[in-house]
């Protein structure tokens, strides 16, 4: 009985200990948690003034110690309160939430700054791949470095504070956008190129046309690195590149014939809806780059048939596609020959007064030498060459047939060459003197070759034209000539010393760039008689027998002004008209490419682009400048999607002789 009483009272004091105990241990946690959440709360506020202008951030400094710290300091006090009753727990959590703020802002911070740092990265790899001049790693670096340098935008819509997002952007925004802007016209070309490649295999024939003209006009617009190659790409694009179906399709495919002979010309026409057009079609030559042997009176050139009926007319017809097909057989009006004209066909099949126009390749009829005796050559300059068949034509349009029996094939230093050689070197300007006998035999030929004796001069002033027109105040003359020798440049005819001189290169070419101060500057160009010449004025150079080229140059751009419409006021373009009239050279008529289009602007900014023979669109030359028959647009996006009001306009794949893109001025309203 006593040691059952000793055992309960013994449980008892154990109880009554328990009791007294607890209270104490509370009191302790709670103390050791308020410190914690108040380590937590001093980690935060480091780490506020460690991510804040104010404070140390320096935009390129990761605050790592101070962010991990108050991490740390804040998964303690939550792990402590865990022991605390609910409601002290929600006070703890309250007291926690600043601190938690700046832990989700420095991480922002943090992360904004690793893609600065990924960004000056990529910076570097595209100033070294800009460096390399291969344009495939420019290209590829340029995406990667804007890829990061987009991606950090949206990084730092989560930074806290304008001026914080300012720093870390400024921190890498000056090198990154030096080097893009260097290459953004050259990257921009290069992707275009490869986009039309895409769409034209997809079946994408006007897209592809599109965006081969946006690369096109980027080219004549500027000056790029790398110009030569991305000139190449794109020129092997555009031969891929399908023609966007239109209304008139013909080979322009050169032809290169003997005069007595004929050749059949086919062309296939179409309405705008794809149907065989057999409406009224114009035939007539273009003699505009025809040379001939019989004087500037006579064109030489006639139509023999057409569809196997005789035609009507040596000059222009009136005739009709069968199943919208023409079949015209062309030769030369008598025995002269003629070289460079080509066949014009003009359509107007949607009822416009507008024609479709589309030329087909050169036509070149030459005279064969046909003497019974040798002939003598004197300086015969090689207007063509046609090495496989073994032939080569004269400036006069004559045609020589050669044969290794019994020929000699010398060049300017007398060194025999072998048929093969002879032929393989020859080309277009070269000169050859010497004896030619028809037969074949008892053949002696010695050329002067291009690069070592002819002095030329690439600029000509086009037909219809006054002058040369450059878009500067700057004219870069080229041309060929004799190695070593001095080139001089005089400004007109006055008694002065050459304004520009250039030494020929070792390879024949020499190029000198020239201002251009007023309209119709006329320039004089000679070549030195000695490599070593005294300088000469421009009248003891004309007394020392020396010969020159003269070249007539104006500067300005090729502008053109919207300058009426015609059609109804329905608030539709489809079937209006609007003409575009050159304000110099009216009478150099436009050049218009087969992918030309027009994008109009509205006030709400609803952006149109018209490419030529696309949904019914045409653009033509005039005699003052082009014409643009609106159909429906290719492609139609923002504002409110539909055109309205006063319209602003730009044009691609327009050029005058010069190849210069137009620069359209002018709005459009009334429609």
């Amino acid at each position: 009985m006593k040691k059952a009483i000793k055992i309960a009272a013994s449980t008892a004091v154990a109880a009554s200990a328990f009791v007294a105990v607890a209270p104490t241990q509370q009191a302790d946690a709670a103390t050791n948690v308020t410190q914690l959440v108040t380590d937590a709360q001093n980690a935060g506020t480091v780490l506020k003034w460690a991510i804040s202008v104010e404070g140390s951030a320096d935009y390129v400094t990761q605050p790592w110690n101070q962010y991990n710290a108050a991490k740390k300091a804040i998964a303690a006090a939550e792990t402590a309160a865990k022991k605390l009753s609910a409601s002290e727990k929600l006070s703890v959590d309250a007291k926690l939430v600043d601190a938690k703020i700046q832990v989700t802002r420095a991480g922002y911070y943090i992360d904004a700054i690793t893609s600065s740092n990924k960004i000056k990265d990529l910076t570097t790899k595209l100033d070294t791949a800009i460096a390399s001049g291969d344009i495939a790693k420019v290209e590829t670096a340029y995406h990667a470095a804007t890829g990061e340098y987009r991606k950090q935008a949206k990084l730092l819509d989560r930074v806290y504070g304008q001026s914080t997002r300012d720093g870390i952007r400024n921190a890498v925004k000056p090198a990154i956008e030096k080097s893009v802007a260097s290459v953004k016209n050259e990257v921009t070309v290069s992707m275009l190129i490869k986009a039309a490649l895409v769409d034209d295999k997809a079946g994408k024939i006007a897209e592809a046309h599109a965006k081969l003209a946006e690369a096109q006009a980027i080219i004549d617009a500027q000056n790029l690195k790398w110009e030569t190659a991305l000139k190449g790409s794109l020129d092997d694009a555009k031969k891929v590149i399908k023609p966007i179906p239109g209304n008139i399709s013909v080979s322009d495919a050169a032809f290169h014939g003997e005069v007595g002979g004929t050749y059949a010309v086919v062309a296939s026409f179409k309405t705008s809806t794809g149907a065989a057009y057999n409406g009224p079609v114009q035939i007539s030559f273009d003699n505009t780059d025809a040379v001939n042997t019989a004087g500037a009176a006579s064109t030489n050139y006639k139509f023999v048939t057409v569809n196997g009926t005789a035609a009507s007319s040596d000059t222009v017809n009136t005739v009709y596609p069968v199943n919208g097909q023409l079949v015209l057989t062309v030769s030369t009006d008598n025995v002269n020959a003629v070289a460079g004209g080509v066949v014009q066909f003009d359509t107007k099949p949607d009822g416009t007064n507008i024609a479709d126009t589309t030329y087909s390749g050169s036509l070149n009829f030459y005279k064969k030498a046909t003497a019974t005796t040798p002939l003598t050559l004197s300086s015969g300059k090689v207007q063509y060459v046609d090495a496989a068949n073994n032939y080569f034509v004269t400036t006069d349009l004559n045609k020589y047939v050669i044969a290794a029996a019994g020929s000699v094939f010398q060049d300017s230093n007398n060194a025999v060459l072998a048929f093969d050689a002879f032929k393989a070197k020859l080309s277009k300007d070269d000169v050859i003197t010497g004896t030619y006998n028809p037969s074949g035999s008892n053949l002696k030929l010695a050329v002067d070759w291009l690069s070592q004796a002819v002095f030329k001069l690439d600029q000509k002033v086009a037909s219809g034209t006054n002058a040369y027109r450059v878009e500067g105040n700057t004219v870069t003359l080229t041309g060929t000539g004799e190695t070593g020798k001095l080139v001089s440049v005089y400004s007109g005819n006055s008694d002065v010393y050459a304004i520009a001189q250039v030494q020929i290169g070792a390879n024949g070419v020499w190029s000198l760039p020239v201002s251009v101060t007023a309209d119709n500057t006329v320039l004089t160009v000679r070549q030195a008689a000695t490599a070593n010449e005294t300088p000469l004025t421009y009248s003891q150079a004309t007394a020392a027998g020396q010969s020159f080229k003269t070249l007539t140059v104006t500067p300005g751009k090729f502008e053109a002004t919207a300058t009426s419409l015609v059609g109804a006021s329905d608030n539709s373009l489809t079937g209006d008209v609007v003409s575009f009239t050159a304000t110099k050279d009216q009478s150099n008529t436009a050049v218009v490419a087969s992918n030309a289009q027009i994008t109009l602007v509205d006030g709400d900014l609803t952006r149109a682009t018209y490419v030529h023979g696309v949904n019914g669109t045409k653009i033509v030359k005039s005699a003052t400048g082009f014409d643009i028959t609106f159909g429906n647009p290719s492609t139609i996006s923002g504002g409110d999607g539909k055109l309205s009001g006063s319209l602003t306009t730009s044009v691609t794949g327009v050029t005058n002789a010069y190849k210069l893109q137009v620069t359209v001025s002018g709005t459009v309203s009334g429609y």
